[in-house]
């Protein structure tokens, strides 16, 4: 994030729903990425469910804890597909799951996810599945016990680290375009819904979203 757009989101409000959603969502809206982690105060849950049943994302607590959620925010479409990818659907099964169907993944994954952050159960690396990683990267890290990698951004890279690198900054470029827009004035469902009514992000996207 650019030292400008640092000074925008000081500007801001820091627990406001729409600003978390462009500065921790900001690839999954733009459609770039399958999902992302979002956490939030528990008390802005009903906030963030007005805005994504207004859109074509969905979202899933994975982690209910007293003052912090953290959640799941993701398009539905695009992480069933992933999660029935051949690849995919081995590694799901060498996790222990006997079915690969998103919905009956879930209940497990929480179970697993809370008891992971209650410190009662190791950490769950399907949720680099979940969250759309490369299947490669998932295995690298499972293998390096997290070191040895290649280049650290948004996960851990193991494989192709330049492609990846190149990834990431489109994903600072499109959070960066994001948190002006909402800084303009425009609203989230509207930034939401803009970007999936053009498709995925492009330099030809970026210019109609700032005409629009």
């Amino acid at each position: 994030m650019s030292f400008d757009i640092v000074d925008i989101v000081k500007s801001m409000d820091a627990g406001s729903v729409p600003l978390q959603l462009t500065l921790q969502c900001a690839p999954v809206i733009a459609g770039m990425k399958i999902s992302n982690l979002l956490t939030i105060s528990a008390k802005k849950l009903r906030d963030l469910s007005v805005i994504l049943t207004q859109t074509d994302l969905s979202f899933r607590v994975i982690y209910p804890g007293k003052s912090r959620l953290v959640i799941l925010v993701y398009r539905e479409g695009e992480l069933r597909e992933y999660l029935n990818s051949y690849t995919v659907k081995d590694f799901i099964s060498r996790c222990g799951y006997e079915y690969t169907d998103m919905s009956r993944i879930f209940p497990r994954f929480v179970r697993n996810y809370i008891s992971y952050m209650n410190n009662k159960g190791n950490f769950p690396h399907e949720l680099g599945l979940l969250l759309g990683y490369p299947i490669e990267d998932v295995e690298g890290f499972i293998k390096n016990n997290g070191k040895n990698y290649l280049h650290s951004g948004y996960w851990k890279v193991y494989k192709d680290a330049d492609a990846k690198i190149r990834l990431f900054k489109d994903y600072e470029k499109v959070q960066t375009e994001m948190v002006r827009m909402l800084y303009e004035g425009l609203d989230i469902t509207d930034i939401i819904n803009n970007y999936s009514n053009i498709g995925h992000y492009g330099e030809e996207k970026t210019v109609q979203m700032i005409c629009a």
